[in-house]
């Protein structure tokens, strides 16, 4: 476990998961996929008092699979989230099947294992107060359309999960492409020191336009393609940014991180067919 002050911590597993201290317990934001890895993470969690609040920011399987090993505390997400929930995890046949993929040795750490659910839902924004902390959870469209970013104010962290993954590629496969950009905008616009992605390690605030930048770069190699006359499929063959010197390749994915690119620049592909700011009326 690493720390940003005394009470702020975060784990840099898959996905990079993060928790709050405050004097009347813990608010922890996401779980690491693996059950070795969540398990970890609840003991640590328990090391520093009880687990009041977990936040889901997306329905992505890294997100939540976790869910039942942290166990107690009342369970969080936007409502988007909470309606796309089994899009990533269907059954538990399937939660189980992609956890030994992840964790091959994790068997006998599967026995009970159950789809824990949100338990509360919000729709823009909602704001929890606890231990004299203050948590602004907002509705922020990106990564995924029902993202969730954690803004916690006090302690001058914010949780962005996915719309931040710093020297790394974005995945466009479950993306609000145009909505995604004011995400990053309302990031910016936060008073705070420290940044805490969904992958990888603590930034600051210059990583937002790094970002960007990387965003555009994929839908205009996306644009440039489409301009020229191609198909979405043969664009979705040609495009390949992930391998790109400079970024790091997302290994813990293997081959899947090729689907989740094809799948995305399908979704850019189709997402220059709409005006950014949403349909007329």
């Amino acid at each position: 476990m690493d720390s940003l002050t005394d009470q702020v911590f975060y784990m840099n597993r898959y996905p990079t998961v993060g928790m709050v201290i405050t004097s009347e317990g813990v608010v922890a934001i996401d779980g690491p996929m693996k059950p070795s890895d969540a398990i970890e993470w609840r003991d640590f969690i328990a090391s520093k008092g009880p687990l009041r609040y977990h936040i889901n920011t997306e329905h992505h399987q890294d997100h939540i699979a976790s869910n039942w090993y942290l166990g107690g505390g009342t369970i969080i997400s936007s409502e988007v989230t909470y309606s796309d929930f089994l899009t990533s995890l269907p059954s538990v046949e399937v939660a189980k099947e992609r956890m030994l993929f992840y964790d091959p040795e994790c068997g006998p750490l599967l026995d009970g294992y159950e789809i824990r659910w949100p338990d509360i839902t919000f729709r823009s924004r909602m704001t929890l107060r606890l231990g004299g902390q203050t948590f602004h959870l907002i509705f922020s469209p990106g990564h995924t359309r029902g993202q969730t970013v954690v803004h916690a104010v006090e302690a001058r962290v914010v949780f962005t999960a996915d719309n931040i993954t710093p020297g790394n590629y974005p995945f466009f496969h479950s993306a609000a492409v145009w909505e995604w950009f004011e995400s990053l905008a309302l990031l910016e616009s936060l008073d705070v020191d420290w940044y805490v992605p969904g992958h990888g390690g603590p930034c600051r605030k210059d990583e937002i336009p790094r970002q960007r930048q990387r965003m555009f770069d994929v839908i205009g190699e996306v644009k440039k393609l489409k301009d020229l006359g191609l198909g979405r499929e043969e664009v979705q063959e040609r495009v390949n940014y992930i391998d790109r010197p400079g970024l790091e390749h997302p290994r813990v994915l293997g081959d899947r991180a090729y689907l989740l690119q094809k799948n995305g620049v399908g979704v850019v592909y189709d997402a220059l067919g709409e005006h950014p700011s949403g349909q007329a009326g």
